[in-house]
């Protein structure tokens, strides 16, 4: 009997201890909520799946890295047990990829952020071919740079976020695209090198941002994929999505404005890509966006 009762308290203090997730620090100014989100959509994720697997206790580390030192660190078994980013071929032959876009596909939706003498001239812009006229700043390590290349478009590159502001404010490029949902976070950049974002023409393509664990570590990738889904059914997630600081600013953009929306080409999207469950995207602007015909017919 006391054999007994030992057992089961051994499989109840089990069952209480929570599950550590260590993921980055947000890496923000003032008013910068973009990794908010992903913390709120990640601990969404967790209580959905409670019941299942218990607790899970979500910290952040100390130190913030650059996407490529996260992505080398976490795929050698050091420091994070998630990442959340746009995903790449590259991305999800180092790591394991939970397909299910954390914001319905919206990062892929990029606001052109200019120079006030910029702006109107970017009225009379109505296809690519247009906006070759115009130079482009991006990270020298984001996926972005090699689709605006790919699509016949100019890029500058920086190794560090801030330098790319005070770039665009020095002339250096014309044009910072900007995902939908990092426009609010943003703001006050905006505002400090008197830049803002185009309400006449955004760019759109298929560049889902997903969390992404350890290639061994399928049990928290089944988990977070378990919770999102059930989150989806029950309809926290929309709830969130339409509710948060970060992706309420986007969807209120694209509703109010309608801009017009220019169809880029991603060469480096995964052929696992999830585009033919629609539920996964946001709607209008992925109805009817350009599909590349070699992957999905």
């Amino acid at each position: 009997m006391a054999a007994l009762l030992l057992a089961v308290a051994a499989a109840n203090a089990d069952a209480s201890q929570s599950t550590l997730i260590r993921h980055q620090p947000p890496d923000a100014v003032d008013g910068d909520e973009r990794d908010d989100y992903a913390v709120r959509l990640l601990e969404l994720a967790m209580a959905r799946t409670e019941h299942d697997h218990g607790p899970a206790n979500l910290h952040a580390i100390a130190v913030h890295m650059s996407q490529d030192r996260a992505i080398r660190a976490m795929r050698d078994g050091r420091y994070l047990d998630v990442f959340w980013g746009m995903t790449s071929r590259s991305r999800e032959e180092a790591l394991l990829p939970v397909r299910i876009p954390m914001a319905q596909g919206l990062l892929g939706v990029r606001a052109l952020v200019a120079r006030e003498e910029t702006l109107p001239r970017l009225g009379a812009v109505d296809s690519i071919d247009d906006l070759a006229a115009f130079s482009m700043g991006q990270g020298h390590d984001w996926p972005d740079t090699a689709i605006l290349r790919h699509n016949g478009l100019q890029v500058a590159t920086s190794s560090t976020y801030y330098s790319l502001f005070r770039m665009l404010d020095a002339g250096r490029f014309d044009l910072f695209p900007r995902g939908v949902i990092e426009l609010q976070a943003e703001a006050r950049l905006y505002e400090s090198f008197n830049v803002r974002p185009s309400r006449d023409v955004v760019l759109a393509y298929y560049a889902p941002n997903y969390f992404f664990v350890r290639r061994d570590n399928e049990a928290l990738a089944e988990r977070i994929e378990t919770g999102l889904r059930r989150a989806m059914a029950d309809g926290s997630f929309s709830a969130l999505l339409s509710s948060h600081p970060s992706t309420r600013y986007a969807l209120d953009l694209l509703t109010l404005y309608q801009p017009r929306v220019l169809a880029l080409d991603n060469p480096g999207l995964p052929e696992a890509t999830p585009i033919d469950e629609p539920a996964l995207w946001h709607r209008p602007v992925f109805d009817n966006l350009y599909q590349p015909p070699d992957q999905h017919p």
